[in-house]
């Protein structure tokens, strides 16, 4: 494999560290309830994505102490378990659990003082792998709309150019590998990286099923390709790791 590439899926396997079990439909709570009901820092969570400096109310220097003190016990879930690849697990910070806000922190450091990451990663889909009916989308975006759900057109067009990300269907599928030089490569600074994993469209034609199928496996795929403009995948998946 080539080093650049390897080094990009190495920085990447980091996003799935922060993978947990699906949280039981029956526990879910509307998000809106709870950001009225609770304070966030300085009164209001805007839910803005700012590359480089923070996540809503979560920056490089935020503790999981100062979370559960601006955020209460009840958007905050301290040491929580996240699932990560081949049964690993670690301990984090999950903020509006069980909600289409969800967004899942993992430390650098044991007292959860040194944030590492911060995944937002909103279950999609239910147990039985069926879109959930009547789910809110997730409110975390950027100043300029990225967000969960924008389709890989869309990315395209941002970029001003195709870019490339590995097949579907492993630990990894749907990582965005590569911008091509485009101008979505400014993402990642000397500060931060924000990562991106798509997904397919949570309903598929037939054709879109076949070409989802022969989208399979750890490969590269250029998002020209036909197979993928027909299928048209989703941001699944938005990780912005803080640099030390």
């Amino acid at each position: 494999m080539n080093p650049v590439h390897l080094s990009t899926l190495v920085l990447y396997c980091a996003m799935l560290l922060a993978c947990q079990p699906k949280p039981d439909s029956s526990s879910r709570t509307d998000s809106t309830d709870v950001t009225e009901n609770k304070g966030t820092v300085n009164g209001s969570n805007d839910f803005l994505i700012v590359p480089g400096e923070r996540v809503g109310p979560v920056t490089a220097t935020t503790s999981e102490a100062d979370l559960l003190k601006r955020l209460g016990s009840s958007v905050a879930t301290a040491g929580d378990t996240l699932y990560g690849p081949e049964g690993d697990t670690f301990l984090g910070t999950v903020l509006y659990k069980g909600t289409p806000d969800e967004v899942q922190i993992t430390y650098n450091d044991e007292k959860r003082t040194q944030p590492e990451a911060i995944t937002i990663r909103p279950q999609l889909l239910d147990d039985e792998g069926n879109p959930i009916k009547n789910l809110a989308p997730s409110r975390w975006t950027t100043a300029d709309g990225l967000r969960i759900g924008t389709t890989l057109k869309a990315l395209e067009k941002r970029n001003g150019k195709p870019f490339k990300l590995w097949g579907f269907g492993w630990d990894y599928g749907g990582a965005l590998s590569d911008w091509q030089g485009g101008k979505m490569a400014r993402l990642t600074n000397n500060r931060s990286t924000l990562s991106l994993s798509l997904g397919p469209p949570l309903t598929r034609t037939p054709a879109q099923e076949k070409a989802y199928n022969k989208l399979m496996g750890d490969g590269e795929f250029l998002s020209s390709s036909a197979d993928l403009q027909l299928l048209n995948p989703i941001v699944e998946v938005i990780r912005i790791e803080f640099s030390r």
